[in-house]
Parts: structure tokens; C-alpha cells; sequence
């Protein structure tokens, strides 16, 4: 089941949809403050930099990492599900890096 949710995303809100991930998923509990975005850039960030260390070890002249990621609600915080990179995805995340000459 997805919810169309309501998201602080700092300057201002904006509206996502999101799956519930469980019978705890709802927004209750939130004191009447809205989710924010915090824990999946963070979650995304973590990720990316996994994927950049294991480029740096394999050491590829130029690389280019593509998923998508939809966003879940998981007792009433938002959560990023990476997701096969299609045009169904919540969002679409192009990660590149380039070797740079010694």
C-alpha cells in the first residue's frame, strides 16, 4: 500500500509517494512534524561511497553507476529501497567517476 506523503525537505515540503513497509509505517507518533529526507540522502550517501571505494580498487579509467530508489515509510520515517534503474522509479540516481591523472 503507498501513501502520498508530505516531506520537510528543509526550504520547504514537497509531496512523495511512499510504501508502507509495515502495520507500523503510519505517520502516528511524528508530534505533528512531517518525515524529512535526512535518512535516505544519508542512506544514499553511504552507498555511493561504498560503490566509490570498490571503483577505486578496481581502478577503471571512467565509471558510471545507475539505480533507482523508491521511498518507503518505516514507523513513521522515510527509508530509500534501491531498486532496479527504470523509469518506474522514485528517483534515479547517476553516479559517475572519472581517474584522475597522477
Amino acid at each position: 500500500m503507498t501513501d502520498i506523503t508530505r516531506v520537510d525537505v528543509g526550504d520547504g515540503t514537497l509531496f512523495v509517494e511512499a510504501r508502507r513497509l509495515g502495520p507500523d509505517s503510519e505517520l502516528e507518533g511524528l508530534g505533528g512534524r512531517l518525515p524529512d529526507l535526512s535518512a535516505v540522502t544519508e542512506a544514499l550517501s553511504s552507498f555511493a561511497g561504498q560503490i566509490g571505494d570498490a571503483l577505486h580498487r578496481a581502478a577503471p579509467d571512467r565509471a558510471s553507476v545507475e539505480f533507482g530508489c523508491q521511498l518507503g515509510l518505516d514507523a513513521g520515517k522515510l527509508t530509500a529501497l534501491v531498486v532496479q534503474g527504470s523509469a518506474h522509479a522514485s528517483l534515479r540516481v547517476t553516479l559517475e567517476w572519472t581517474k584522475t591523472p597522477h
